[in-house]
């Protein structure tokens, strides 16, 4: 056997011998069967959550409330609140008065697969039907105060009837009756971006102290590929420690703790 081919076999070895030790050592193991079965309920299903999309502990803001499985479709979950179109070159749907969400989005530019006639993804869905998914802003008081803040249950006056377009913003407000009136400017650009202005004004003998606050919840798990090098999940950077992904089953096991206004305040350097 001359050189060549003896290099070139030797090359095949240690080829062979680089796979396997990367599937020993770095590809993740298969859960066992029970634990798949678990696993695809809970995506099927996901973790189901309350209409209203939460409670408030005190003095915080929404927090997610006990299980309960989806009543309505979509549509009739979409039915529950008057509505403002949305229209975009690349987005449609609709704000939701009752809660002033945003819980009614759907991508044109993108479908489910690659067939042309595959439908149109949607991205946000209401609570209360199913794959909720739905972003919110509020308002909480110091000291959990009961102010008659707007909540996910109040309905906002919407200054025109819409749509809400790039070229169009849309204002809404909404008086609490003592002395607090609030003013929501929504608008947002030919592609993917909403901005959010939220406005208040006390016309009231005392001083009132409140603290905003946004979150977007999502009510059940999406169905993911599980591919080992595709994540599959969360991701942001957050103060120093650099990029952060976890997966929708480490967030499971891990679910953020309620935090207080007073553990907030603490948090932020503000006690």
């Amino acid at each position: 056997m001359d050189e060549n081919n003896r290099n070139f076999i030797l090359a095949i070895v240690l080829s062979i011998g680089v796979l396997f030790a990367w599937q020993y050592y770095f590809v993740p193991k298969h859960p066992a069967p029970a634990t798949q079965t678990a696993e695809q309920q809970q995506t099927e299903q996901g973790p189901p959550q309350p209409p209203g999309g939460g409670e408030v502990q005190s003095g915080g803001a929404p927090q997610p409330g006990p299980s309960a499985a989806p009543t309505m479709t979509r549509e009739e979950a979409l039915a529950q609140s008057p509505r403002i179109a949305i229209e975009t070159p690349s987005l449609i749907g609709s704000l939701a008065l009752k809660g002033g969400r945003l819980h009614d989005l759907t991508l044109k530019d993108y479908r489910e697969t690659v067939e042309p006639t595959s439908p149109l993804v949607v991205l946000l869905s209401p609570a209360g039907g199913p794959h909720a998914y739905y972003a919110e802003h509020g308002w909480v008081a110091e000291g959990g105060k009961n102010l008659g803040l707007p909540g996910p249950e109040t309905t906002w006056t919407a200054e025109s009837a819409g749509p809400l377009t790039p070229q169009s913003p849309v204002t809404l407000s909404y008086d609490t009756g003592n002395g607090l009136k609030f003013t929501r400017t929504i608008s947002l650009d030919d592609k993917y971006m909403f901005t959010v202005n939220d406005q208040v004004a006390n016309t009231g003998a005392e001083a009132v102290t409140l603290y905003p606050y946004a979150l977007v919840s999502r009510h059940e798990t999406p169905h993911v590929q599980g591919f080992y090098i595709l994540h599959e999940g969360l991701i942001g950077v957050v103060d120093d420690g650099g990029l952060e992904e976890i997966s929708y089953s480490k967030a499971l096991e891990n679910p953020p703790a309620p935090m207080t206004i007073e553990q907030l305040r603490e948090e932020l350097g503000l006690a």
